[in-house]
């Protein structure tokens, strides 16, 4: 379990040769990259004079506090941002100092960290209001002594007595539990939704890595992908379009809400740089340091991830760093001057019959692919890359890399190297469609990657009946990249939804998605998955069938909607209940498997263990698990069921399971 820690720290500011030293050619010839560089370089000052007045040590504006109590292990989770917002992970441990407004009204609880989660201080929040110097040259430093806390157990998400997973696509909405209820009103701001995202939020933690760890915020995580630019209505041509900050509805329509609602912690979104005039669609950059004004500005941006930092969700960004679009300046220069451009070597481009040509990416006439070989390209890049994850930029939390499986490792790791001294917990996610990951993701490099090569059988397997696919892939995953975390999904942009890929969606897609949650990595779920939606291409929107924009109210509205998103939560949340489930490195056992059955145990380092077994048949059926000979149980060992019905007790080394036809059960110890 990650060492709890502040919450988001300072973000360091770009250097002044990182701003306007990519090379004396670009200074020279790019007007337009010079004002840029002034822009950002005015931009830096501006910051760098708020940071300074922000942490002058004389600011009497505010009053350093140090929490104690019975025992350093426990730590201080409050309503302050100081003190984690109510998010567990982000609390601060007894004997640490804080900082917070002179005058200010705090309200906090201690917490003590256990194998599993967190254990709440028992009772009514403390109180702590602050005073208000005097003087200007007085600044305070008081120690707080606490009583030795009460701690209340872990609280558990009640649901239905039962599980099955066509009857929970077909359940109405449930109310909030009491032990829901209660631990809003004791414990955190009331929830804008039935599903507090509070177990997820808790998995979030601010860890450096500079060795290229996976940061520890990422290991607990579920990841929530949004198509910018078809989620926002407007993919294609950008004159088709004018210029609104519509990627602000992830705030105005509630979307945020929803997605930290479904238990997710991590909004990824498509490209959103300033993209080129012939295509449109968010892969053909014009200009890697704007937002394309079909979706805002800069500032839009900056309002979206402060409100999703706000709703306890990171954010990263697709960086399309492997190809431009044709009105990149560099590359309107190359076409316009040829071999006389200073930007020749950017491209791989020659002289024909008919003028400049410049190879694309895979033969795509308007994506221009660039030379990593070239330092000014790897410069300029990098110099995008920091912009972001800098406070003057977006403050975003890392980048999903595209294509990064044909861009040379050794630029990955320049790369990563100066993202990480720009955020040392920045996540670095790899889109590797084939090949070995190992060559792009490890210490140094990459800290993730798209696992393409599992995607197939989280969904064939259940079209086919056939779950050997989908053991051998995991099986493959564990002896080819057992020490990889990688980021394992049912849909993306590329693919048709699993609504639509599934023969029968309406049995087995809580089964795709109880297989991707529960089995070994970082899930990632799809916009508009969790509400059935669905998009192939072959019609008359092509492949735009996958990334249409939603209107997520009139949606929910839908009893089919809501009950999908509802038993898509439940899976979500019970994910984050659980150490074994949560921790995205915790082993995994094969425990049973035939054509129709299957059954895997997860065990985490702390020792939770939780046992997952599938039915994606038509009948009912029994399955042995042999978990003494496989994961060591010991008899009398008793199973909860999370998701409803009876558990389960060890006996001669087995557990047996009934599971009703088209059917998940998990079951956990603690």
């Amino acid at each position: 379990m990650p060492s709890l820690c502040h919450a988001h720290g300072h973000r360091s500011c770009l250097s002044q040769k990182n701003i306007t030293c990519i090379s004396s050619s670009v200074r020279s010839r790019s007007r337009f990259f010079v004002q840029r560089a002034n822009i950002l370089t005015a931009q830096r000052a501006r910051h760098q004079r708020a940071y300074a007045a922000a942490h002058n040590s004389s600011n009497s504006s505010q009053v350093m506090v140090v929490f104690e109590t019975s025992s350093e292990d426990f730590a201080v989770v409050g309503d302050h941002p100081a003190i984690g917002k109510w998010k567990p992970q982000q609390g601060i441990k007894a004997g640490e100092t804080c900082v917070f407004p002179s005058g200010a009204r705090i309200e906090y609880k201690w917490i003590e960290k256990c194998a599993d989660d967190a254990r709440w201080e028992h009772g009514e929040n403390r109180v702590l209001t602050l005073p208000t110097t005097a003087s200007d040259d007085v600044r305070l430093k008081l120690t707080v002594q606490d009583a030795a806390p009460a701690f209340e157990e872990p609280v558990q998400v009640a649901h239905e007595p039962s599980f099955n997973a066509a009857a929970a696509a077909a359940a109405p909405h449930q109310p909030t539990s009491t032990a829901q209820q209660q631990t809003q009103q004791h414990y955190a701001p009331p929830a804008p939704a039935a599903h507090a995202p509070a177990a997820a939020a808790a998995a979030a933690t601010n860890t450096p890595d500079d060795a290229g760890e996976v940061p520890g915020w990422y290991v607990g995580a579920v990841v929530y992908c949004v198509q910018t630019l078809g989620f926002c209505g407007v993919e294609g041509p950008p004159a088709n379009f004018d210029a609104a900050p519509r990627l602000e509805m992830l705030i105005n329509d509630g979307w945020l809400q929803h997605i930290a609602s479904l238990g997710c912690t991590v909004l990824y979104l498509g490209p959103l740089m300033e993209t080129s005039s012939e295509l449109g669609h968010g892969y053909d950059t014009k200009d890697y340091f704007s937002v394309d004004p079909r979706l805002g500005s800069v500032d839009t941006l900056r309002r979206v991830v402060a409100a999703a930092h706000d709703a306890g969700l990171r954010v990263i960004v697709d960086g399309v760093f492997n190809h431009t679009g044709r009105d990149h300046f560099a590359c309107r220069d190359v076409l316009e001057n040829g071999r006389a451009s200073q930007y020749w070597d950017w491209f791989y481009a020659h002289e024909g019959p008919h003028g400049v040509e410049i190879e694309g990416w895979e033969g795509h006439h308007g994506l221009p692919r660039l030379n990593h070989a070239n330092p000014a390209v790897r410069q300029h890049l990098i110099d995008a890359g920091r912009f972001w994850l800098s406070a003057e930029g977006a403050g975003i939390d890392g980048w999903r890399l595209d294509v990064a499986h044909e861009v040379d490792p050794g630029f990955w790791r320049e790369f990563a190297s100066a993202c990480r001294a720009e955020r040392s917990d920045c996540l670095l996610l790899a889109e590797l469609m084939h090949g070995d990951y190992n060559t792009h993701v490890g210490p140094g490099l990459l800290n993730s990657g798209i696992n393409y090569q599992l995607s197939k059988a989280l969904w064939s397997s259940l079209n086919d009946k056939n779950y050997f696919e989908l053991a051998h892939s995991l099986d493959r995953d564990d002896s080819m990249y057992g020490h990889l975390v990688l980021t394992n999904f049912i849909g993306n942009h590329d693919t048709p939804r699993i609504a639509s890929r599934l023969s029968n969606p309406n049995e087995h897609y809580m089964l795709a998605a109880a297989s991707l949650l529960f089995a070994r990595g970082t899930p990632c779920l799809y916009y508009g998955d969790e509400l059935g939606l669905e998009g192939a291409p072959g019609g008359p929107l092509g492949d735009n069938a996958m990334r249409q924009k939603v209107d997520l109210r009139e949606t929910l509205a839908n009893g089919n909607a809501h009950a999908r998103f509802e038993a898509t939560s439940r899976l979500v949340h019970l994910r984050q209940s659980h150490a074994a489930l949560r921790d995205a490195t915790s082993a995994q056992t094969t425990l049973v498997l035939t054509n129709e059955t299957f059954a895997f145990a997860r065990k985490s380092s702390c020792g939770a263990t939780a046992l997952v077994a599938f039915n994606c048949s038509g009948n009912a059926a029994t399955v042995h698990l042999p978990v003494g000979e496989k994961v060591g149980m010991a008899d009398g060992t008793m199973l909860s069921e999370p998701l409803g019905g009876s558990g389960a007790t060890a006996h001669s080394g087995m557990i047996a399971l009934d599971l009703p036809p088209n059917s998940v059960r998990v079951l956990g110890t603690r």
